[in-house]
């Protein structure tokens, strides 16, 4: 990274690999594909987990172009607000959303609007990708913050997702849109609360999209009391719909993380989806230390055609697919470590016998070591 006053440029590579995962590449090098059902190609690929000697950014940044106006261009990671509309979605090893764009960004004191345009990368194990020659989707936003009062920020955004350059993809129409307003509270207020609404339009192979999404959380930061308990109570909505209907009625929730919402265990996303929710977070050893700790009820709104993760159906009538309990806790004990671990239990709700067996619960434990070499 080259830094001046007004000028950065960067260029950084990432090589990632997941030791004793069964579903590695070398095992399984189709299993990530993307193509249509009962196909072999056309495809692309979207390995969560492995991408060998890929870049992990290459931009040039240039602030005051004009006054209050940065510009930066090239590969980069984009991500706004809470991460549910423009995410980085940093689970996975390899990343879910790294853009190739050029970025326009106004900002004075707190308030800032941001206008962006171009693709997302694929993430392909084996072969590294130049910057905006191989994407999953082209697209854009805005995303804008205000300090409306001493209790509220404002933060209207826009978003759009268009088929990229990639093989498969680039053979489909899809012509997505977000427009939306999240209202939430400053962070150093004890009452907490965030709203989010987005309504979702354009035009998908032939069909209209009618779809919506929303988010509420009301929540009370303890202060006063050892580990600075913060608790809240969670509401996550989002639109569900039939194939065979005659508009899109599912939700899709652009580019927005599912790393840290809907459970650790990645079994849902903000789509089709009603997660009633509770959450416990603490900053112990003088914040050195995160721990939080939830418990999550999933219903799907419109069950009809859903499997999920190809093994779940839900029984007809109904619409529990399961709860999920999870702990997480990171902790940096000096400042280029950290240490984080994670559990899952899934507790399966109305789900059909599979492969003539009742659903029994899952477990997932995860833990990562970081060490950032400046």
């Amino acid at each position: 990274t080259y830094k001046n006053k007004n000028l950065t440029a960067a260029f950084h590579l990432q090589d990632s690999r997941a030791f004793g995962w069964s579903l590695r590449n070398n095992e399984y090098p189709d299993l990530f594909n993307i193509r249509e059902t009962g196909t072999e190609s056309p495809f692309y690929t979207m390995n969560p987990q492995e991408e060998f000697f890929e870049i992990y950014d290459l931009y040039i940044e240039y602030k005051n172009l004009f006054k209050n106006m940065t510009i930066k261009a090239g590969r980069q990671k984009i991500f706004y607000g809470d991460s549910r509309i423009f995410g980085p979605g940093d689970w996975g090893n390899t990343g879910r959303w790294t853009w190739d764009a050029i970025k326009i960004s106004y900002k004075k004191g707190e308030n800032f609007i941001d206008v962006f345009g171009g693709g997302t990368k694929t993430h392909y194990p084996e072969t590294p990708s130049l910057p905006f020659t191989n994407t999953e989707y082209w697209g854009g936003g805005l995303y804008s913050h205000f300090r409306v009062t001493d209790w509220l920020n404002a933060e209207p955004f826009f978003a759009h997702k268009s088929q990229g350059s990639a093989e498969y993809i680039n053979t489909l129409s899809i012509n997505r849109n977000w427009i939306g307003l999240r209202l939430t509270s400053p962070e150093n207020l004890h009452v907490i609360y965030d709203l989010i609404y987005t309504q979702e339009f354009g035009k998908e192979n032939g069909k209209e999209i009618n779809s919506y999404g929303y988010f509420l959380k009301a929540g009370y930061r303890f202060n006063s009391l050892p580990a600075d308990p913060v608790l809240s109570l969670r509401y996550t909505y989002a639109s569900g719909g039939r194939k065979d209907d005659d508009v899109i009625r599912t939700f899709d929730p652009a580019f927005g993380a599912t790393d840290k919402y809907y459970g650790w265990m990645n079994i849902v996303q903000w789509s089709n989806l009603s997660d009633p929710e509770i959450v416990l977070e603490l900053n112990p050893f003088k914040n050195r230390m995160w721990v939080e700790i939830k418990f999550n009820r999933f219903n799907v709104p419109v069950p009809d055609d859903v499997t999920i993760l190809g093994t779940m159906k839900i029984q007809s009538g109904k619409h529990h697919l399961g709860n999920e309990t999870d702990i997480f806790i990171r902790y940096q004990p000096i400042g280029n470590w950290q240490f984080t671990v994670a559990s899952g239990y899934f507790n399966p709700g109305d789900i059909e016998q599979i492969n003539f067996e009742d659903p029994k619960g899952a477990f997932w434990l995860g833990m990562q070591v970081l060490l950032t070499l400046n």
